[in-house]
């Protein structure tokens, strides 16, 4: 699989699904994984808990893909994140990242977060834990 494909089965796979799935995680992203988000960095096992949280406070999460490119390893996207809360209130994020695939696995990204929509606190949406 190419990473590009790996990046956005990823994104649909782990972060759209509405469960939790510690063994999925691992299937795509490398126990080294290292997040950058706004500033705030997250490893494999901060990223698993951000993902555990997530699930938890949202009802549902979809992705859609504006652009993305790659080369070699490094995959580039620009997506939106539209978000319903458990409480029925919507967020939309809006994300530039910088994926890098190794192994199969997505070993680290950098991402930077616009809040388009959403309360205050949904600002976090990308790094809570």
């Amino acid at each position: 699989m190419n990473p590009s494909t790996i990046v956005e089965q990823a994104l649909f796979e782990i972060v759209c699904h509405p469960l939790h799935d510690e063994a999925q995680i691992s299937a795509f992203f490398s126990p080294h994984y290292q997040q950058w988000v706004d500033g705030k960095s997250l490893d494999y096992a901060g990223f698993v808990a951000h993902m555990a949280k997530l699930k938890q406070i949202t009802r549902a999460i979809h992705v859609t893909v504006l652009a993305i490119a790659s080369q070699q390893e490094n995959v580039l996207t620009h997506h939106r994140v539209d978000v319903t809360k458990a409480d029925g209130s919507r967020a939309q994020i809006e994300v530039f990242a910088h994926f890098v695939v190794q192994g199969g696995r997505i070993l680290r990204c950098e991402e930077l977060t616009h809040m388009v929509a959403g309360a205050a606190e949904d600002g976090e949406l990308g790094s809570v834990q």
